[in-house]
């Protein structure tokens, strides 16, 4: 069967299921043995500054049994060998958006089951990328993240944040002028009702985080400043105070998960320090100030190199495209200062709004290449976002051992890869010749090595 009809297949399992109907279709890559063991490799396990020749790994179930140079097979253990390739962890995105596949502004207009289909299919093409787990930053991702884990849809592991939480007016709000305030006594459009909350004073932000995280989510989103998508809201507003921002973080502890808030600049990002957020999701316009007090609260910085934005600024641009120059002013700032400082920057695209973003968030590698070496950009994608999904704690969907890293015990999310990432990041880019085997949690989803 080929990939469209799996496809296809299984947009019909969920859509049926969506409506109650019982179907008939098994889950996808089901496992053919209890015992997988993938032979003559060069281990990368995620930490190390440099891969070790001649290894095997076993894998049992869903995990890393054991890992050396010369393994013994059962009578039923499925043998692969890679022929002397580079085996590494799967690859972490940080920031993605896998539920909203079109623009805002097409989410009130499109079927949400037609959204749901597209939601499946950018899964599908994340996870053939070879990478095998993703932070949802925003967006009702937590059923496709459950269709995934049942097995009824193909994809990465997700991490769900559900609705982003916003004040009036600000980066979550996507009403248009004449549209009125749902929390005053307007009607909540599909936005409103599965996207965004709109929360202003402690207590609706409160309330807003307790309604976020009985949706599914494992950490909270919270809009703390200007963003390039929204309409009203210019790039250096600061939204939400301090207490109200405080009363995320404590709604949140209290379900022991964290905050994480999308901010540029220096005063909205001191805000949500101050207030006990644990990452900054952006932060593009930082000074070297404001991150040496990010470093002292031990706070993440999780950013992005927005190399697609490059493509389409023009100078004096207006609108969206002005706020996007602005925006990526500070981007070589805040990377070398980052680095500088010694401050990891997580590995993550902010994909969202068209099939072609997902497709083109494997340019993400070459685009850090600007600022970081190749094995700094594969530690990012794997163990260090690894450490950054871990802040869910009990929240956390996936338990059973760690992830982003090579070592037994921990889930086997694996690549067998041509070339050497490495000395190459960019050998990830040419995904369907270079990325030879996917395997998540013990499952083969792609195999070309035979």
């Amino acid at each position: 069967m080929n990939l469209f009809s799996k496809t296809s297949l299984i947009i019909i399992a969920l859509l049926t299921s969506l409506c109650g109907i019982s179907t008939g279709v098994a889950e996808e890559g089901a496992k053919v043995a209890n015992q997988i063991l993938i032979r003559n490799v060069s281990i990368w396990d995620g930490t190390s500054d440099e891969s070790v020749t001649g290894q095997s790994v076993l894998i049992e179930g869903n995990l890393i049994k054991s890992i050396g140079d010369n393994l013994p097979t059962g009578t039923t253990t499925t043998v692969i060998d890679g022929h002397g390739r580079l085996l590494m962890p799967g690859i972490i995105d940080a920031h993605t958006h896998l539920a909203l596949p079109v623009s805002p502004n097409e989410l009130r207009t499109e079927d949400q089951s037609y959204l749901a289909a597209l939601s499946m299919q950018a899964a599908e093409k994340v996870l053939m990328h070879g990478w095998t787990t993703v932070r949802d930053m925003g967006g009702p991702s937590q059923g496709l993240a459950r269709a995934i884990d049942e097995g009824i849809a193909v994809g990465p592991r997700v991490y769900p944040s559900a609705m982003f939480i916003s004040q009036t007016s600000g980066h979550g709000d996507f009403r248009s002028l004449n549209d009125p305030h749902p929390n005053m006594g307007g009607p909540a459009d599909i936005i409103g009702q599965r996207y965004t909350l709109i929360a202003d004073g402690p207590a609706e932000v409160k309330r807003a985080v307790r309604e976020a995280l009985r949706q599914g989510a494992t950490a909270i989103k919270v809009m703390a400043g200007g963003g390039i998508s929204s309409q009203y809201d210019p790039i250096d507003t600061t939204q939400y105070s301090v207490e109200e921002l405080r009363a995320a973080v404590e709604a949140a502890a209290q379900w022991n998960t964290f905050v994480a808030v999308h901010a540029y600049t220096d005063a909205a990002v001191r805000n949500a320090l101050e207030a006990g957020v644990r990452v900054i999701e952006h932060g593009h316009l930082l000074s070297e100030d404001t991150l040496k007090l990010l470093k002292k609260k031990d706070a993440y910085l999780s950013s992005q190199s927005f190399g697609f934005v490059r493509r389409y600024i023009k100078p004096g641009a207006s609108g969206r495209a002005g706020k996007a120059a602005q925006v990526m002013e500070g981007t070589d700032n805040l990377m070398l200062t980052a680095l500088k400082l010694d401050i990891p920057v997580a590995f993550g695209t902010d994909s969202f709004g068209s099939m072609r973003a997902y497709e083109s968030a494997v340019h993400e590698f070459g685009y850090r290449l600007r600022w970081f070496t190749s094995l700094e950009i594969l530690k990012q994608a794997t163990s260090h976002n690894a450490r950054l999904l871990a802040l869910t704690g009990p929240r956390n969907p996936y338990q059973d051992g760690p992830l982003g890293v090579i070592q037994v015990g921990a889930y086997a999310d694996l690549l067998v890869v041509a070339g050497n990432p490495l000395e190459d990041i960019k050998v990830l880019e040419d995904y369907e010749n270079n990325i030879q085997l996917i395997m998540k949690d013990g499952v083969i989803y792609k195999n070309t090595l035979e």
